[in-house]
């Protein structure tokens, strides 16, 4: 019964988790990703960073977009963006996480 009772407890933090996946899949396409290499990548962020790395990620969507704009985002451009946010752990999830999605797409 106890199990029940927290599985039940976890619950609204799962809905969460898959909404803020959603989200951060949405950011990526709106960047210029695909949808498939983007939701790939918001699993991975989703379930390997925190909120506040997820927040500094996002802090550079302006830089990024404004390159793409600009014709000029690549995948060089936009992993300097995340090396300058100085978080070897969010350069490591982004570098590895384009490189695993890409070879699943």
């Amino acid at each position: 019964m106890r199990g029940l009772a927290f599985a039940l407890l976890l619950l609204p933090l799962g809905a969460c988790a898959q909404t803020f996946e959603g989200r951060v899949a949405s950011r990526l396409t709106d960047a210029g990703l695909s949808r498939p290499m983007a939701e790939c990548m918001a699993s991975r962020w989703v379930s390997r960073l925190n909120v506040l790395q997820l927040q500094k990620i996002s802090n550079l969507s302006g830089d990024l977009q404004r390159e793409r704009e600009k014709g000029r985002l690549t995948v060089g451009r936009f992993i300097e963006r995340v090396r300058a946010v100085e978080d070897p752990e969010i350069l490591q999830v982004v570098t590895s996480s384009a490189a695993v999605c890409a070879i699943r797409r």
